[in-house]
């Protein structure tokens, strides 16, 4: 049976920022950071099409040793505007900047394994996973986070929840693996998840600058640095 005892994990905490323009996502950036966030989710895919890598890659670079890089793709949720050849470039031009985490979807590691044994070794490689619909059962879910592991140093397992109890279901994934699995439930009734998850000793939490949540269910970046003081 799982219990709330303390981990020696001390989870970071991320606030995942997304812009049309470059400016724009260099200024929330800024601003996560200095509200206290240890580090920051640069949602690359959320820019506007047509800004090049090189404009990205100039004005983003201050923030690699604090941020989460992410290039989601249309089909994991994200809204990258180009091709699949393009967004891999992108990717792998980002990584050289050394980032603290690349953020790399399991369907594209599963499918490009080549690509992906090539990227940055130094680079720390999160592999995630969501479903936006529901929460698998369990076993599924641990299933998957295995796979994970064999791609990236943390797994990442992001269900939404659609009852209280699915809640219980992401959490007990990660309690299982303090310090190299993220899992929680998107939505409303997954709030829960957000923060008890920092108990279980989840590596990183997302939350949201104020008033621009990136995800269902994100908390505010205040909020969180609350709550964590709180449980952890």
């Amino acid at each position: 049976m799982t219990t709330l005892a303390k981990k020696k994990v001390m989870t970071k905490l991320c606030t995942s920022v997304s812009a049309g323009s470059l400016e724009e996502l260099v200024g929330k950036a800024n601003l996560a950071l200095s509200l206290g966030s240890d580090l920051v989710e640069l949602r690359i895919d959320r820019l506007t099409e047509g800004v090049s890598p090189r404009e990205i890659e100039a004005q983003l670079s201050v923030f690699a040793e604090r941020a989460v890089v992410t290039v989601r793709s249309s089909r994991d949720g994200g809204m990258f505007w180009g091709s699949e050849s393009q967004r891999l470039d992108l990717v792998s031009r980002l990584a050289q900047m050394g980032p603290a985490y690349l953020d790399v979807e399991l369907s594209t590691a599963r499918e490009n394994r080549k690509w992906m044994q090539a990227l940055p070794k130094d680079v720390k490689k999160i592999a995630s996973w969501h479903d936006f619909k529901g929460t698998p059962d369990l076993k599924a879910l641990r299933s998957i986070r295995e796979e994970e592991l064999g791609f990236g140093s943390l797994a990442k397992v992001v269900t939404t929840a659609q009852r209280m109890d699915d809640n219980v279901t992401t959490l007990a994934l990660c309690a299982e693996e303090p310090g190299k699995t993220i899992s929680f439930c998107m939505g409303e009734l997954g709030t829960l998840s957000r923060v008890v998850a920092m108990r279980l000793g989840a590596p990183l939490a997302y939350a949201s600058i104020p008033n621009e949540a990136v995800a269902p269910g994100q908390v505010s970046i205040s909020t969180m640095r609350t709550l964590r003081s709180m449980v952890v």
